[in-house]
């Protein structure tokens, strides 16, 4: 089978690729650069130069594909690249690329819990009316809109994946290494919950949804078990060593944090820089929600590599000496 992937060379990506190939499919991988290149090359794929600018490139990837994965998109890129560019406008690029492929059976658009925004601790299926909180939450919604618009119209078979915070070995999510150096902080408290999902699981269920997701439809991919932020990292702490996050919100206000973070990101956005700190990023961290996993466990028969956060930590670090 002919798939294209973009964000092929991304932490998410490059799995995928290889989990693709070794079900033996012919795979096609946007890179924008050398590197990028010898990475899909290295594992098997063919690269296509270009980025979700380059509609020609775009063209190429999607021409006789049956599975195309649209990984690519961010929280935020340097300068002026704003979440919307990054998900909503990308998103149409690749729709416009993928409309009319006769050979396409799923077009599995990679979206993000971040649709819900702060649901304050509640479970919510994938029938729960997006209520964005941040500019990367709305752009991910804008973006999964677009996706049911074109597959009511038939131009393709849309399938949307929310997904959990992704976390394994080389995941800046885990923060594992600034954990076992103890100079980990964090906004908030700790408290809230922030879905997560092993890598392993991540691929394996974009690839499910590919095989076997209703066209139209959304499905949450995350762990079992969804636990709150603080305890999550108790549990990657308990295997690097080190310190578990200290929390801002102790000590830093949260208006002080926001209005901070306003001001990085401007003066990052007017120097052309990606800034570190921004009030999406705030939000992302504090934002409380929990993401049911029934659909893909009742509907498409999924069975999970770690549906425990524990159990996928303790294979994705060795333990402390």
């Amino acid at each position: 089978m002919r798939v294209f992937v973009t964000g092929a060379t991304g932490r998410i990506g490059l799995p995928l690729v290889e989990a693709l190939r070794a079900q033996g499919h012919d795979v096609l991988g946007l890179a924008r650069s050398d590197v990028g290149e010898a990475a899909l090359c290295e594992r098997g794929a063919a690269p296509i130069r270009g980025d979700l600018n380059d509609a020609e490139a775009l063209r190429r990837g999607a021409e006789g594909a049956e599975w195309v994965f649209h990984l690519a998109g961010g929280v935020r890129g340097p300068g002026r690249v704003t979440p919307d560019v990054l998900n909503r406008q990308g998103t149409e690029a690749m729709l416009a690329a993928c409309r009319g492929v006769p050979e396409l059976r799923a077009f599995v658009l990679a979206s993000s819990g971040a649709v819900y925004g702060d649901r304050s601790n509640l479970w919510v299926e994938e029938d729960f009316e997006p209520s964005p909180n941040t500019r990367y939450g709305r752009s991910k919604a804008d973006a999964e809109a677009l996706v049911r618009q074109a597959t009511a119209e038939g131009a393709l078979p849309g399938v949307i994946a929310r997904l959990a915070a992704v976390y394994g070995p080389g995941f800046p999510f885990a923060m594992a290494e600034p954990i076992a150096e103890g100079r980990c902080w964090l906004p908030g408290e700790g408290r809230n919950h922030v879905p997560t999902v092993h890598v392993t699981d991540c691929v394996n269920g974009l690839i499910r949804l590919a095989e076997a997701g209703q066209p139209g439809e959304a499905y949450h991919i995350a762990d079992r078990s969804q636990p709150t932020l603080g305890a999550f990292f108790e549990a990657v702490a308990a295997r690097v060593g080190g310190t578990p996050p200290r929390f801002w919100s102790t000590y830093v206000p949260s208006y002080v944090q926001l209005a901070l973070a306003r001001q990085v990101e401007r003066a990052a956005s007017r120097l052309g820089l990606r800034p570190r700190l921004t009030p999406d990023a705030l939000k992302l961290w504090t934002a409380s929600v929990r993401l049911r996993t029934e659909r893909l466990d009742k509907e498409l028969g999924f069975e999970w590599a770690w549906p425990d956060h524990q159990e996928g930590i303790a294979a994705s670090f060795p333990t402390s000496a």
